[in-house]
């Protein structure tokens, strides 16, 4: 399946475990494109864990180094990007990545997205929260006209990565013809 536009990057967005990193990397080894997830790519640039720069620096910082990453990264041409959960609270952040190609928005039920995340990387906004499954609710609200503004919309509710990643590929080549 070969994507009309081999510039435009795909650049996939949701709340944390909505599968952007996943389902990024399996776009990416399906469409040949090289992969860059911005959490990890900060991690490597900073020597720290996404968890580390916000306990030692603060959310603020953390959010500096997304900035720049994103406004570098948003300059590559045909790659596909998982972005952190909050990167587009950033007006910025999205303009670079809106620019730079397709933007797919990610969903899945807070109750699934706790489910996916439980047990696995520390997830600094989660930490201490008596309910995080309402806290993923919250944070859902406050970035819904963000994830809205999206060029697609996938839910990723009870489906593979691999479904979801043919779902993906399936939208681009149809809006690569239309757009």
């Amino acid at each position: 399946m070969e994507i009309i536009d081999e510039a435009k990057n795909i650049v996939l967005i949701g709340l944390m475990g909505s599968g952007k990193s996943s389902i990024g990397r399996t776009i990416a080894k399906r469409l040949g494109r090289r992969f860059i997830d911005t959490d990890r790519y900060i991690e490597r640039k900073a020597g720290k864990t996404i968890a580390e720069i916000f306990n030692l620096e603060g959310e603020v910082k953390f959010r500096s180094f997304e900035r720049e990453v994103i406004k570098k990264i948003s300059q590559y041409v045909g790659i596909v990007i998982a972005t952190g959960g909050g990167a587009i609270k950033d007006p910025e952040n999205f303009k670079c990545l809106k620019e730079s190609g397709w933007i797919i928005a990610l969903y899945a039920s807070p109750a699934t997205l706790y489910k996916r995340i439980s047990g696995k990387r520390i997830r600094p906004l989660l930490l201490e929260e008596e309910d995080p499954v309402k806290k993923l609710e919250e944070i859902f609200n406050e970035r819904k006209s963000m994830y809205a503004q999206a060029d697609f919309q996938v839910d990723t509710e009870n489906k593979e990565i691999d479904q979801i990643a043919d779902e993906v590929i399936s939208l681009l080549n149809v809006g690569s013809k239309i757009g």
